[in-house]
This record gives structure tokens, C-alpha cells and sequence, in this order.
């Protein structure tokens, strides 16, 4: 084989790994994005306290205060993670009888195991508004857990 044979040979070589790779990665990452989504094993009600949900080896509890859930004043939200150390949390808030925008809080750790931040629900046109709180934890993947709520429109 000729020099100039052999140096396309290695050069086609490199480019088949390098395209291996960047499809690897981004297969890599499509799947470390997609959350997966923890359904609730009970039934809890955000306004009467804290919720509990149990996740591979551990728990989440998660918390919105004040208690009434008021739109347009700040909320504090807070996380309780046991047996898990997650190395992100963030709560995603949704409209589930109408759709109000992305509403995403990263909240901070606070030491031993607990994180917390701060959100404003907006005001909407419907009297009584059905709302998830998706908590999404980053462990080695990434989950989700649903907590539902409601609040109301004086």
C-alpha cells in the first residue's frame, strides 16, 4: 500500500471514531436529560403540609409555604432528601388546566440533605387552578417527582 493510500486509510479512520463518539455523547446525554418520571404512591395534599414520596433507596419530602399556596407573593419551597445526595434539585411548576409558562426554580442546599428557593405563582383567569410541582432530582440519572396542588383565586 502506498503512503498516500495509508495516510487516507488513518485519516478516514480518525473521522469514524470521531463520529462515533459525538453520537455516543449525544445518546449519552438525550438520556441523562429525559427525566424519569416517579408517579406518587399516595395521595397528599400540599396545603395541609409537607409530602413524602419514596425513591430508589431513599426519600423525598417536599414542602410549599405558606400553606395556602397565595398567587403573586413569594413561596418558599423546600426539599428533604433521606438516603439520597442528589448534586442538583429543581422544582418546575405547571399549570395543568391551562398552561402558564415555565415557572423553574434551582434550589440551593442548605446542609443535610435539605435545599430550598424561592417562586411566585401568577394569577390566573380560572377561579380554582390544578398545578404539579415537578421536582426533579439529579442523581446518577435524572428523576422526577410529581406533586400536585391547588390554589385558588380570591
Amino acid at each position: 500500500m502506498n503512503e498516500k493510500a495509508s495516510g487516507a486509510l488513518t485519516l478516514l479512520g480518525f473521522a469514524l471514531i470521531a463520529a462515533a463518539a459525538f453520537q455516543g455523547a449525544r445518546i449519552w446525554q438525550s438520556a441523562r436529560a429525559t427525566p424519569v418520571r416517579v408517579e406518587p404512591t399516595a395521595v397528599c395534599d400540599l396545603r395541609a403540609g409537607p409530602c413524602r414520596q419514596v425513591l430508589a433507596g431513599g426519600s423525598v419530602t417536599f414542602s410549599i409555604l405558606p400553606g395556602e399556596i397565595p398567587l403573586m407573593k413569594p413561596l418558599k419551597l423546600a426539599v428533604i432528601t433521606e438516603g439520597l445526595a442528589p448534586e442538583r434539585v429543581v422544582v418546575e411548576m405547571r399549570g395543568l388546566n391551562m398552561g402558564m409558562g415555565l415557572n423553574r426554580t434551582q434550589l440551593t442546599p442548605v446542609g443535610g440533605g435539605n435545599w430550598a428557593g424561592e417562586t411566585i405563582l401568577p394569577v390566573c383567569s380560572q377561579r380554582r387552578m390544578e398545578w404539579e410541582a415537578a421536582v426533579h432530582l439529579d442523581l446518577d440519572r435524572l428523576y422526577e417527582l410529581p406533586f400536585l396542588f391547588h390554589t385558588t383565586r380570591p
